[in-house]
């Protein structure tokens, strides 16, 4: 037992459960620098990295990391028309970038030593980093909006349409735009929240099973429990953000003009069909 328990057996053991922020190293003025920018950075660079050797020497017939890099984006693109259509591969960017960074992002919290050591804590762990994500995502696809539709834009939240047909029908309109308006707004916290509470909730799981089952190693199986909840999280967060780009240059007045357009064109006109002449 003092082989295995070299500083003696207790059980339930003592926990260190991560903290859900991370841990300021320095400050600079007002500004403090913490332990979850460091990892930040450091996955950053990895990525700039990988993206660098693989596209530093770039040939014909792809192989190795080129090969492999080239299928992740082509994979990347064809679900990304698959949702939105050819028009919505100018968002594949963004949105591969949001993917890659809080995938890579979430299996940290797996990696041994991240959010157990002082220096290193798992960005999507710290709740500011998910709300500055998706605050960046809510300014650009808002951004998109107007750019694509311009004044027009605002209709869907303060539309005073419905009163030239009653104003119980517009009074209906206006509550519909505010709680569309609500829910635009509402629409960071639910991203912030889903990714970091399943991030640090994985963290906390991974801690507390470790020290009940006694040997770490049991815990393997948890480990890649997380590693897919990871991967699930990542791809959910990026395909909001594109499903909101393209929600946003819709426009409703196209929608109701084309199922106008659908409604005569199921219905044929006089003048498509005359009436044979009569016979004399």
């Amino acid at each position: 037992m003092d082989f295995l328990f070299p500083h003696g057996f207790k059980y339930p053991p003592d926990f260190h459960i991560p903290t859900p922020t991370g841990e300021e190293l320095f400050r600079i003025g007002p500004v403090g620098y913490t332990n979850a920018h460091l990892t930040m950075a450091i996955v950053i660079v990895l990525l700039a990295g990988i993206s660098f050797l693989a596209t530093r020497n770039m040939r014909e017939r792809p192989a190795g990391l080129q090969n492999a890099v080239e299928l992740l984006a082509q994979g990347l693109a064809d679900f990304v028309a698959s949702i939105g259509g050819q028009n919505a591969l100018k968002y594949l960017p963004l949105f591969g970038t949001l993917f890659l960074f809080i995938v890579t992002s979430n299996w940290l919290s797996v990696v041994p030593l991240i959010g157990q050591v002082k220096f290193l804590h798992s960005p999507t762990a710290d709740y500011h980093t998910n709300f500055a994500m998706a605050v960046l995502a809510f300014f650009a696809y808002q951004t998109e909006g107007f750019r694509h539709l311009r004044l027009a834009y605002p209709k869907r939240w303060f539309n005073f349409s419905g009163f030239k047909d009653g104003p119980a029908i517009g009074v209906i309109f206006v509550l519909v735009g505010f709680i569309e308006l609500f829910s635009e707004l509402f629409r960071m916290l639910t991203l912030t929240l889903r990714l970091w509470g399943n991030v640090f909730g994985g963290e906390i799981m991974l801690v507390v099973m470790s020290g009940l089952l006694l040997l770490p190693g049991l815990a393997l199986p948890f480990v890649g429990l997380e590693v897919f909840i990871g991967l699930v999280q990542g791809l959910v967060f990026a395909l909001l953000v594109l499903m909101y780009f393209i929600l946003a240059i819709e426009s409703h007045d196209e929608e109701h003009e084309e199922g106008s357009q659908a409604d005569t064109d199921r219905v044929p006109s006089p003048e498509m069909h005359p009436r044979p002449a009569a016979s004399t």
